[in-house]
């Protein structure tokens, strides 16, 4: 074992990690960071405080040594991003994948290594406590009023700031850990702060309706309860019991007033929260010291009371005791619902990709890429919903193999650690740290939390404080490295540089948009020429760029521009050649620009890539007969024929496309009930509409009298 110890005498902060933390405060507030125009932000502002804090090392003559297997995975499962890279199928979504990985572990590295006491862990989990809260306040706001948020709550379900209610519901559960993590310490009014945080956390957990994060919770409180020692033990369970009792009193006032989009569920959450602290105070004044109860009898107890009430639920004996819509949700947890069959096509159709792509997999981005080329019915999701196997996905089975090796490492790691630490107030803080990295790692599993930086990065944090402590309670025999303050200079300034460039590239095309809708086309074109140099991963600056080229050549009869504008198409299209958007800017972009030949190419990869969007034949049949009526017009009937038979034959093949996904939606729908109607009858079907539909007949009545 390891000589160190965390230091708790200290009285100051670490400063690097009081900077990251706060950082890592605002991440979840901007959409969770899913989208790459708020993400490259946060990467810009950690990326420039790493640069900052990596100088000062090289002054003081600090390293970072690398000590652990997690570190080595953790390191490894970034430079497969870097390595398919070349052989990605998407540039653009690729090069994103690896600015986000990057700036997970730049946040993994700094936090494993500049924690310095048990002070620095509480100032992170408090930071982060806050920050939580304010998520949960902000989605109950949008639900009551008076502040709204947009998206934060659709359909009866607090989204928050993530727009997304699993996730959400995911994240408010890794924050009540983390807030037992702190309970487990605090005996002053720091810890009934705590606890009317903690229920205002837990509404949003509930409200959440996020069926995956329920199950987590008797799962995961279950592992907490066997590792929480000695009076951190007693002060969860009070705490525990508070919080249920004050949300069973206001449970009905606070549902009512977001049903009713009420002002006065506050009322009721002011309530809850002041009423926990009171129970907790009165439990608490009780001499519950004197009596004396086996950890393994409670754990016993506690398993038998879940196991007997998630019966009566499930089975809906207590139906009439809950509200309908919680009700609905819980007896919906089966694998016979509709979404549980969706998410299981969606790993079958991963596998299709992945048995095409077994080694280093398709790049960053590769499932949203492709599966629509793979898809069993016409869903639409960009995600897989399983982080793991849409990892397999993008980096293959060494990717694969990596991030397991993370996840087992990790809690190889937190065992040992915890194992060895004898402080009981740290190694409790210490569990509530290891269930909430655990809570983000399960439910991305079934959904794909991990797409929001703001939620991954809380993972990325949380395994970092773990693995700090683990190089002071344990010793592992592996080879120790020291990684250069250059190399890793050089990385960050990576990160910085292409952020930034991505941003720049960003404002020149909002300027470019704004030019062009005042008719100023000259500097449309620039701008779009300078943000397709600065972001040259994206296609859509170069569609603009070209078509504008285009525009803009014909006028002037330069070919000089109009050459350009076909090579700058070329290049996007050679970005992403599988993308839906892109195929069909560049059939638009070559029908104006008069290259058939291309534009008849580009139809056939719609077909190819594409073979269950209505769309495709909807496009593809309307191409067919426009060049079709073309020659037909020229006299060409030879030519016109053959494009009037095209027509034909894609009818022909919507006809047996149809009659498979009618025999698929036999079989994947068998016993389930609450599939959606209306969903069912657009997704298991190619609908044409009516255009296409007399196209199809014109074309017919057309070929009739060729013959």
């Amino acid at each position: 074992m390891s000589t160190k110890s965390l230091v708790k005498g200290k009285n100051s902060f670490s400063i690097p990690v009081l900077i990251l933390s706060i950082i890592v405060f605002f991440m979840p507030f901007f959409r969770g960071l899913y989208f790459e125009e708020e993400f490259y932000i946060a990467s810009l502002i950690i990326s420039g405080f790493a640069l900052i804090f990596t100088i000062k090392n090289i002054k003081d003559r600090e390293k970072f040594r690398i000590t652990s297997y997690l570190e080595y995975f953790v390191l490894a499962f970034v430079m497969i991003f870097i390595i398919n890279f070349p052989f990605s199928v998407n540039k653009q979504m690729a090069s994103f994948e690896i600015i986000k990985n990057l700036t997970y572990v730049i946040t993994f590295l700094i936090i494993s290594n500049k924690i310095n006491s048990s002070k620095d862990i509480s100032l992170i989990n408090w930071i982060l406590i806050l920050s939580g809260t304010v998520v949960a306040l902000i989605g109950l706001s949008s639900a009551m009023g008076p502040f709204i948020y947009n998206g934060a709550f659709v359909g009866g379900m607090i989204n928050s700031t993530f727009q997304y209610h699993n996730t959400f519901g995911s994240y408010m559960l890794a924050m009540l850990f983390i807030t037992m993590a702190e309970l487990t310490e605090k005996t002053d009014f720091k810890r009934h702060i705590l606890n009317s945080l903690a229920y205002i956390l837990f509404l949003g957990f509930v409200f959440s309706y996020s069926r995956g994060s329920w199950i987590l919770l008797p799962v995961l409180g279950l592992l907490a309860f066997i590792f929480l020692k000695g009076e951190g033990l007693k002060k969860v369970i009070i705490s525990f019991i508070s919080i249920i009792v004050s949300f069973g009193v206001t449970f009905n006032f606070v549902h009512r007033s977001i049903i009713e989009n009420s002002l006065k569920g506050w009322l009721w959450i002011i309530l809850g929260s002041i009423l926990t602290v009171i129970i907790t105070y009165l439990l608490e004044k009780i001499k519950y010291s004197k009596f004396k109860i086996k950890k393994k009898t409670f754990i016993i107890i506690l398993i038998t009371l879940g196991i007997l009430i998630g019966g009566l639920i499930i089975s809906g004996a207590l139906s009439s005791f809950l509200p309908e819509t919680v009700s609905e949700r819980v007896q919906g947890i089966s694998f016979k619902t509709f979404t549980a069959v969706e998410r299981s096509v969606f790993y079958k159709d991963a596998f299709k990709i992945i048995k095409n792509n077994p080694i280093i997999g398709t790049g960053g981005g590769g499932w949203e890429t492709l599966y629509s080329m793979y898809k069993t019915y016409d869903y639409s999701t960009t995600q897989a919903h399983n982080y793991v196997i849409q990892t397999w996905v993008e980096v293959g089975t060494i990717g694969l193999i990596l991030l397991l090796g993370i996840y087992i490492s990790f809690i190889w790691t937190s065992y040992k650690t915890l194992k060895n630490i004898r402080d009981d107030k740290l190694s409790n803080k210490t569990v509530g740290i290891v269930c909430g990295a655990l809570t983000l790692v399960l439910h991305s599993i079934i959904d794909f939390d991990m797409a929001l930086g703001g939620y991954a990065i809380l993972f990325w944090l949380l395994i970092g404080v773990v693995n700090n402590l683990s190089k002071k309670y344990t010793e592992e025999r592996i080879k120790k490295i020291n990684i250069s303050n250059i190399v890793l200079i050089v990385v960050i300034c990576f990160v910085f540089i292409f952020s930034s460039m991505f941003k720049i590239g960003e404002i020149n095309a909002n300027k470019a948009v704004k030019n062009y809708k005042n008719k100023n086309y000259k500097e449309a074109m620039e701008n779009f020429n300078t943000a397709s140099k600065f972001a040259p991963f994206i296609p859509n600056y170069k569609f603009d760029l070209g078509n504008l080229q285009l525009s803009i050549g014909r006028q002037k009869r330069s070919k000089d521009l109009i050459n350009n504008a076909i090579k700058n198409v070329e290049n996007a299209i050679e970005l992403n050649k599988t993308d839906f958007k892109a195929l069909g800017n560049g059939i638009s972009f070559y029908s104006k620009a008069g290259q058939i030949d291309k534009c008849i190419k580009l139809s056939e990869d719609l077909l190819k890539y594409h073979p269950l969007n209505e769309s495709t034949y909807i496009n593809v049949i309307s191409i067919y007969y426009q060049f079709g009526e073309a020659y037909l017009k020229k006299g060409d009937k030879d030519k016109a024929k053959e494009y009037f038979e095209k027509v034909i034959n894609v009818d022909k093949k919507v006809s047996e496309i149809n009659e498979t996904l009618d025999n698929r939606e036999d079989k994947l729908l068998e016993g389930v009930k609450d599939a959606p109607e209306s969903y069912i009858k657009e997704r298991f079907n190619i609908n044409l509409n009516d255009t296409t539909k007399k196209r199809i007949k014109s074309s017919k009545d057309i070929l009739s009298k060729l013959k």
